[in-house]
């Protein structure tokens, strides 16, 4: 009698185990971004970076004006202390206004693929502070 429940007992622990594991999918957070603020006919690097997905198995496609790009580099699937993965897909790109860039990335947890489109048309400015040093501190803001 103890047999028999003893196989009921691991039956049962190992239907649990099955269904939550099969159960448990996380949809991935996505973000895109350059490497470098973008001028406009420089070089940079159109990122895309996957995180806080499961099951690991995921395929992340990037696009220029809708089609797949070639020479896209990947980091290796890794892990965050959640158990949940992480991926960053990135490429080489000479920015241009005419061009839309867009991560497509397709995994259980979504019920279609999560396009997301680098808004790099927002032409960035940097504005560079040159300081001299001076002798005496100024009395208020204004006097600089």
């Amino acid at each position: 009698m103890a047999s028999a429940k003893e196989l009921f007992l691991w039956c049962l622990v190992l239907v649990c185990v099955s269904g939550i594991t099969e159960a448990v999918t996380k949809a991935p957070v996505v973000q895109v971004y350059s490497r470098h603020p973008v001028e406009p006919g420089k070089e940079n690097i159109f990122n895309c970076y996957v995180k806080g997905f499961y099951p690991p198995k995921i395929n992340v496609t990037l696009l220029k004006n809708g089609k797949a790009m070639p020479d896209v580099m990947k980091t290796d699937l890794s892990f965050e202390e959640d158990w949940t993965f992480q991926l960053l897909s990135y490429v080489p790109v000479i920015p241009d206004r005419k061009d839309q860039y867009e991560c497509r990335v397709e995994h259980s947890a979504l019920p279609t693929p999560k396009i997301i489109r680098w808004d790099h048309n927002s032409w960035s400015v940097t504005v560079r502070h040159h300081w001299t040093r001076r002798s005496k501190v100024p009395s208020s803001p204004t006097s600089l």
